[in-house]
């Protein structure tokens, strides 16, 4: 239906994205949402990686893939929703593949980019076959350092200023760093603090 995160709309722009929803078993029920939106988050960003390799892509905690465009702009262009049922958990990926600028929504036409303005032309049956096979290897075979570890190669907020909502109390500072399976550390003219990524919310870049 292209929900996205907190009753946002994903537009899929008539078949210019790789909109999917996958299923993945009770196997997997005792990931926490930290644990699964990081491991979803890192396939969708390895599978968007290996589709355009002469670009600075990154993901932009909690789960969003960007594209770094120039000295300071990063553009999304991949995103993931995680929703749970009694027995199951559904993972819906959506990846930005064959628009231009003009085919997105015009709310987006700013902070959106797809792989064809990268100059990837990639089909999109092997980017979901890509997908799939990074989807196994985070969620059945990485560690939980190789998470934290691979994270903090890619992390697009790391050194950046921003505001968090923690317990409906907000947080503005540097982020110094980002384990996301447990906290977010950073520097508030108040002083260092740690907000647990369970309970915290990302408000908006400062600058």
């Amino acid at each position: 239906m292209g929900r996205g995160q907190r009753a946002n709309n994903w537009y899929d722009a008539s078949g210019c994205t790789l909109p999917c929803s996958l299923a993945i078993g009770p196997e997997f029920l005792n990931l926490n949402n930290p644990n699964l939106a990081a491991r979803a988050g890192l396939a969708a960003l390895d599978a968007v990686q290996k589709s355009a390799p002469n670009h600075r892509i990154t993901i932009k905690w909690p789960n969003d893939i960007v594209v770094e465009v120039g000295d300071s702009d990063q553009r999304k262009i991949a995103g993931v929703l995680i929703e749970h049922s009694r027995d199951s958990i559904v993972i819906g990926i959506g990846i930005n593949c064959t628009q231009t600028e003009s085919d997105f929504h015009p709310s987006i036409q700013h902070s959106a980019i797809s792989l064809h303005q990268l100059g990837s032309d990639v089909a999109r049956i092997d980017l979901a076959c890509s997908l799939i096979a990074s989807l196994h290897h985070w969620l059945a075979v990485a560690s939980e350092d190789e998470v934290r570890n691979h994270w903090k190669t890619n992390d697009a907020l790391l050194g950046t200023t921003q505001k968090f909502i923690h317990n409906n109390t907000p947080h503005t500072g540097q982020v110094l760093s980002i384990d996301p399976l447990k906290t977010i550390r950073m520097q508030t003219p108040e002083g260092e603090i740690n907000l647990p990524v369970e309970q915290s919310r990302l408000i908006s870049e400062v600058n």
